[in-house]
């Protein structure tokens, strides 16, 4: 099941059963389900509307033996008055507005801690495993399960409702709609099985900046973050060779870039900039990061890229936004613009550096730059052994095999 998909029926069982819970249970069930019956009668015409229809009668269900018939029925009917549901409506395509953003708007509610918001998110928007949680957020499996049955209940107990909320309430759900966003990007950007996350990523960033007033302080972030999956999301299709392995960014093909994608990119990174200047309100994160995108993005070759004005968009990021993804690269643009030595010094500032595949990866650049070769070659091994994505895993570790061809070349010859 796609993550499209999964969060529509996501969203038609929650709105129906109210108990987010059951709806996850009622939607395990009719998965489960869903194996047998197709297996043994072929698949349905519309196999999301199968899967609506059984989730939901599933969680009625569920809510009859726990609560009996009559608080059913309230909560049943309850959905038929919202519009949320049509009885003897099966095929899952009745669901009023953007199913999708009501569920990460829900989700990204400023009751619960942003970790939990996030994890969430991705838990019953996309569909995702506890433990493809854990590893995306440098957690535990059992910290995830005791995040999300926390947030389950804080919705159930604080009486949060799914709806989309008023324009007055949505500012306070920014900051951790755009976390989602960002995080259904990266992962889609690291990794090529998932790259359909990009595209929903940018769809869901297009709903959120759209729904803020142009004047509100928080839409140059939804705006800068816009700007930022676009230009990243511009180098995809060059991003990858035939074998499926990752090509650096210095050895695109910048043909092969969305130059239409870039042109909007840098659009709205002007839009924001100048209302800043206006305002004399600082710019955040995701503005500096797509400032830095665009920098890379704009040259036609890769000689033309300006590393030391990078690598000080960088440096101001960094006091924005410390985290250890973003000072690996902040090393990776000092070494390009200063020298290998000046960007080793920045990456030795990273916190947990040795679990983080692109720590090493950095490393070995800089090392190799450094003429470093053997040390440089270890760093390779290690970040190939950590790299999430095949491709990216092939990709360095043939730059560790070539590394040590060339060590074995150097090596001096030992005399008789």
């Amino acid at each position: 099941m796609v993550a499209t998909d999964h969060a529509r029926i996501a969203a038609a069982v929650i709105a129906t059963v109210g108990d987010w819970q059951v709806a996850e249970d009622a939607l395990q069930d009719a998965c489960e389900r869903a194996l047998v019956s197709w297996a043994r009668d072929g698949l349905p015409a519309n196999p999301a509307g199968w899967l609506v229809t059984t989730a939901r009668r599933r969680g009625i269900d569920l809510l009859r033996r726990a609560a009996g018939r009559e608080a059913t029925a309230q909560r049943y009917g309850s959905a038929v008055e919202r519009g949320l549901l049509v009885p003897g409506d099966d095929d899952g395509e009745h669901e009023i507005g953007d199913d999708r953003l009501r569920l990460v708007l829900t989700c990204a509610h400023p009751a619960l801690p942003l970790q939990a918001r996030v994890a969430l998110t991705l838990r019953t928007v996309l569909g995702w495993t506890p433990a493809e949680i854990a590893r995306s957020l440098l957690s535990t499996e059992a910290a995830v399960d005791k995040r999300l049955v926390r947030a389950r209940a804080k919705i159930a107990h604080a009486g949060i409702p799914y709806r989309l909320p008023s324009p007055q309430d949505l500012p306070a759900r920014i900051d951790g709609v755009l976390a989602v966003v960002h995080l259904l990007f990266t992962t889609g950007y690291a990794d090529a099985g998932r790259a359909g996350l990009m595209a929903e990523a940018v769809r869901l960033g297009r709903l959120v900046r759209e729904l803020l007033e142009p004047a509100a302080p928080e839409r140059a972030e939804a705006s800068g973050l816009l700007a930022l999956v676009l230009a990243q999301g511009s180098r995809q299709r060059a991003r990858f060779d035939a074998d499926g392995g990752a090509v650096l960014m210095d050895r695109q093909d910048r043909s092969l870039w969305d130059r239409d994608a870039i042109a909007e990119a840098r659009q709205l990174l002007e839009q924001v900039l100048q209302h800043a200047a206006h305002s004399r309100r600082p710019v955040g994160r995701y503005v500096l990061q797509a400032a830095i995108a665009l920098e890379h993005a704009q040259p036609l070759e890769a000689a033309g890229t300006d590393w030391v004005r990078i690598a000080e968009l960088h440096r101001l990021l960094d006091r924005v936004a410390g985290t250890p993804v973003q000072r690996i690269a902040w090393a990776v643009a000092a070494g390009r613009a200063h020298g290998p030595l000046p960007g080793l010094e920045v990456l030795d500032g990273v916190r947990r550096g040795e679990e983080l595949h692109l720590f090493h990866a950095a490393r070995a650049d800089l090392l190799e730059a450094a003429g470093r070769l053997e040390e440089a070659a270890g760093a390779y091994a290690r970040a190939a052994e950590l790299a999430p994505g095949d491709g990216e895993r092939a990709a360095l570790g043939a730059r560790r095999r070539a590394l040590a061809e060339r060590c074995a070349r150097t090596a001096p010859t030992a005399r008789p």
